[in-house]
């Protein structure tokens, strides 16, 4: 039966929901102080966003090892997302001092009337808290008593068990849609809502995949047990939860990797047609779904929608937190879908409003108007993206592996992605009057100063220009997450609308993991590796040769391709064991299923469609043997392999 744990501000905290009694401890210690700078006020009683400055003076680091105070809080009527008020920390000394950058996210916070908050974002010398109280006084700071902002030096919490399983909680862990709650398990592992992304000492070599059930990814894309996997769409959709949710289902049906889903959406409506669809793929009751609680934030206007992000980035975070705590502390594997990061991106957008207020633009994004790098923007996503890890044995030798939806329709990286902007002769003011003279004949001529226009005259871009300096701040953060993933699964819509499933961009999606010959990480199943080598030239090669017409040597190349397509094709919900995708591809490399590819049986369509299933019936009743090798080992035997192509041969004779 299902029961929950409420987050905390240490690992003592517990909050029972039968009696609304909570045991608090905090650190007795102050990290750093600040001050109020803007509050975000948040309606129905949900969480409202402080932007706090660190005070000049009082940039201190966390405490490794401090000491806690305890004070039981009985009154429910106190309590908050952390359990209670809280007890009022010891003020910062000499000894706990230290320099301005530390890291501080993750930190409670406590307010003087003993509110308390979570630092999600830092980008210094301000900080942003999601506080457990929906207003705020703000002229209550402005008052002759300072009021003084504490940070602690120790990290909000939640707590985690099996028991977690099977329930819909928030993002403090309390339950969203269960009938029956049970009082808190003994054996709860209370873990840092943010916590540190691990160190290179805590973690091992990635060298087993998670198998996600999808050929074509597992082929071409693998990801492995401690790996980050970014899975990109567009806002259309274009089978992103199709094939994430093909991934739970294959772990919960194989005894594979235990699933934390994060639904980070706003909208009440998509949050339930997630939970439908998890609900309907027979998973639902066997992982842990932490979602954004049921607000409708889709008319706020943009200070509210930052309540919104806040929450969404915890939500991410918490779901991580379970995946971790499981893999350090059981040594299990792991398996963290975050549906999706990209109010990451509006959160962090506006951070960069608030700072803008507060310290003008050219001191906030000058080197991102210029195209430089942004440590601070790799830092803020990093603290999620790399918290996927392979754990080493002196840290419970378990795993949490990250998959990340967004959706960046528009920012593909390919020659069109500017297709849509258009400059204006105003953009151009910093460049000679010769390009002045010709950007006016464009002009005159009603001629739109597209980029594709543009280049095809020699028009270099006005780099220098306000609407290309914002292109490239929103290009950049695409270009960061990539930087920073392990690998990126990339999802078309012109081949989703081709009826490709799944739309998979073959070209574009790669796993970075065990790339190198002298590495012995790997992200693949070692049964992949012979069917699936040279697969990606293959395709991109026979992408080459299509329509250079039947009679020029091209057409067995794009017929091999479309072999392999029909091999790969799976709609949602037709996830397959690791031995079925090894028969498809082995046939496709035998060049098995060109005739079907020939009699019009291609990818998508009922004849392409009954071949494999009748392929795979045929196998599995002739081989069982061999395909269970297939799965218990996860690799294919020379034995094995040859007695599948005899079965396959005899399947087409």
């Amino acid at each position: 039966m299902p029961r929950y744990y409420a987050t905390s501000l240490t690992a003592e905290a517990d909050v029972s929901p039968i009696s609304g009694a909570a045991t608090l401890a905090l650190d007795s210690r102050v990290a750093a102080t600040a001050e109020y700078y803007s509050f975000v006020a948040a309606p129905n009683g949900r969480s409202g966003i402080m932007s706090i400055k660190f005070k000049e003076e009082d940039h201190t680091a966390a405490i490794p090892d401090i000491q806690v105070q305890a004070e039981v809080m009985t009154d429910s009527s106190k309590s908050g997302m952390f359990g209670g008020n809280a007890a009022q920390p010891k003020p910062a000394t000499k000894q706990n001092k230290s320099t301005q950058g530390d890291d501080f996210i993750g930190k409670a916070v406590v307010f003087e009337d003993g509110r308390t908050g979570t630092i999600i974002a830092q980008r210094s010398p301000m900080a942003f808290v999601m506080c457990d109280f929906s207003d705020y006084e703000a002229h209550d700071m402005d008052s002759s008593h300072e009021k003084v902002i504490s940070i602690l030096g120790r990290r909000s919490t939640i707590s985690v068990s099996d028991a977690l399983f099977g329930s819909i909680i928030d993002c403090f862990g309390n339950p969203i849609s269960i009938a029956n709650v049970e009082a808190s398990s003994s054996d709860a592992i209370d873990r840092a809502i943010f916590a540190p992304i691990p160190k290179v000492s805590d973690i091992a070599l990635i060298n087993s995949p998670i198998l996600t059930g999808t050929a074509m990814v597992d082929a071409l894309a693998p990801i492995g047990k401690g790996q980050n996997m970014l899975v990109v769409g567009q806002d259309t959709g274009v089978g992103q939860r199709d094939l994430v949710i093909g991934a739970v289902k294959t772990q919960v049906k194989n005894n594979g990797a235990k699933c934390i889903y994060a639904i980070t959406s706003p909208d009440k409506k998509e949050r339930a047609d997630v939970i439908q669809m998890l609900k309907d793929a027979g998973v639902l009751d066997d992982i842990v779904v932490v979602c954004a609680r049921d607000y409708d934030g889709i008319d706020h206007d943009e200070a509210l929608k930052a309540a919104d992000a806040a929450e969404a980035i915890t939500v991410a975070a918490a779901a991580c937190s379970i995946g971790e705590a499981l893999a350090l502390t059981k040594g299990e594997d792991t398996l963290v879908i975050v549906d999706n990061i990209d109010q990451h991106k509006s959160f962090w957008d506006w951070t960069t409003r608030v700072l803008i207020d507060k310290f003008g633009l050219d001191s906030v994004v000058k080197d991102d108007r210029e195209g430089g790098a942004s440590s601070e923007m790799r830092g803020f996503y990093s603290s999620l993206i790399q918290r996927a890890g392979k754990f080493n044995k002196k840290n419970g030798g378990g795993s949490m592996t990250l998959a990340l939806l967004t959706n960046l329709a528009g920012q593909f990286g390919g020659a069109d992605d500017d297709g849509s902007q258009v400059f204006s002769s105003d953009d151009f003011a910093v460049s000679s009057e010769k390009v002045k003279e010709r950007i006016k004949i464009l002009v005159d001529k009603k001629i739109p100063l597209t980029p594709e226009n543009l280049r095809k005259i020699q028009i270099p871009l006005p780099s220098a220009s306000d609407s290309e300096q914002m292109r490239r701040i929103a290009l950049q953060q695409t270009d960061e997450l990539i930087s920073m993933s392990d690998g990126q699964i990339w999802l078309d819509e012109s081949l989703y609308n081709k009826g490709q499933r799944p739309a998979m961009d073959a070209q574009r999606s790669i796993t970075r993991i065990g790339i190198g010959a002298d590495t012995t990480s790997r992200a693949d199943a070692p049964a992949m590796r012979g069917l699936a080598g040279g697969l990606r030239f293959d395709f991109a090669q026979a992408e080459s040769l299509e329509g250079a017409g039947e009679n020029s040597g091209a057409d067995k190349q794009v017929l091999k391709k479309k072999a392999y397509l029909l091999a790969m094709h799976q709609e949602g919900g037709q996830e397959r064991i690791l031995s079925d995708n090894c028969v498809v591809l082995l046939a496709a490399s035998m060049r098995e299923l060109d005739d079907t590819i020939r009699d019009g049986g291609v990818a998508g369509t009922e004849k392409g469609q009954s071949i494999i299933t009748g392929l795979l019936e045929h196998v599995q009743k002739t081989a069982p043997a061999a395909l269970s090798e297939i799965d218990s080992s996860l690799d294919l035997s020379d034995s094995g392999r040859s007695e599948l192509e005899d079965v396959i041969k005899n399947y087409f004779a």
